[in-house]
């Protein structure tokens, strides 16, 4: 049986598949397994490791904790003492 995969697949230096455009490889010096739009033999594709789905991790069945209330640490702007330089009356003698 022969498989045609949508898009490029490379193998990356850390033995990894990854599927996409060139342009787009994560990391330099993947090497092209199975180019968009050719036949390849299914068992062939499962040996290089394309196919295999990771199981996605299973969530906790209890229920997330609701995230507590946040005080607002605003300030009045009348509570705030106002440390800009003050105008004096300074006389030049």
């Amino acid at each position: 049986m022969y498989t045609i995969p949508e898009k490029n697949i490379y193998r990356l230096p850390d033995g990894k598949l990854w599927e996409g455009d060139a342009v787009d490889v994560p990391t330099s010096q993947a090497d092209l397994i199975a180019k968009a739009g050719k036949e390849y033999p299914t068992d062939w594709l499962k040996e290089q490791g394309w196919g295999k789905k990771e199981k996605p991790a299973k969530k906790s069945s209890k229920p997330a904790k609701k995230a507590e209330k946040v005080e607002e640490k605003a300030v009045k702007s009348d509570e705030v003492e106002d440390k800009s330089v003050k105008n004096f009356d300074i006389e030049d003698k």
